[in-house]
């Protein structure tokens, strides 16, 4: 399509009511969100980073406080770089210790505790496409989870067996439901 046919067509696009141009394009599913750009100012972005700049900034009371600060996590430059800020001061070496419950060191729960890390820390056995896989990008996952969330979760992945630990995947505290147990009083995830 040669370049002033697209901007017929641009033109005309922005023109026609949002009625016309359904009932031309039939029943399915629009590709682009109702709020975004049609004049393509923001195209290079991210699709995330597009539609942060589309946003209604009188209607920002309706957001909720999580979706504010990833809102502003993607768009601000300072919050951006205090996040990278805190990701990297805070990216040191992880190192576990097995311990006694009488605080000395117990020789056989460090060897259990090496091994499973590295076992976190390989790769699984599988023909296709797998996420990068090691304690440290957990890590960082975390601390990124608290720096927005201010808590982090996670979920221990066990084999067919359940009798050895496989993976561990990091679970967004946001998406936790807690229910109050009736007897004790005690809330516990749902």
């Amino acid at each position: 399509m040669k370049w002033y046919n697209k901007a017929i067509y641009s033109l005309v696009n922005s023109i026609l009511p949002v009625v016309v141009k359904r009932q031309m394009m039939g029943i399915g599913r629009a590709t682009l969100p109702n709020n975004a750009n049609p004049w393509g100012i923001f195209n290079w972005l991210p699709k995330k980073h597009q539609q942060a700049h589309n946003i209604d900034l009188t209607k920002l009371q309706s957001y909720t406080a999580e979706e504010l600060l990833e809102l502003l996590i993607s768009v601000h430059p300072d919050v951006s770089y205090a996040l990278y800020t805190y990701l990297r001061m805070g990216d040191t070496e992880l190192t576990f210790t097995a311990k006694k419950p009488n605080g000395n060191a117990d020789k056989s729960g460090q060897l259990v505790l090496d091994e499973l890390k590295a076992m976190l820390n390989t790769p699984l056995p599988s023909p296709g496409y797998q996420h990068g896989r090691s304690l440290e990008k957990l890590d960082t996952i975390q601390r990124m989870v608290i720096m927005v969330r201010g808590a982090c979760a996670g979920e221990v992945v066990l084999n067919e067996r359940c009798n050895d630990v496989v993976d561990i995947v990091p679970v967004d505290p946001a998406l936790i439901w807690f229910r109050r147990e009736p007897d004790t009083n005690r809330l516990t995830p749902w």
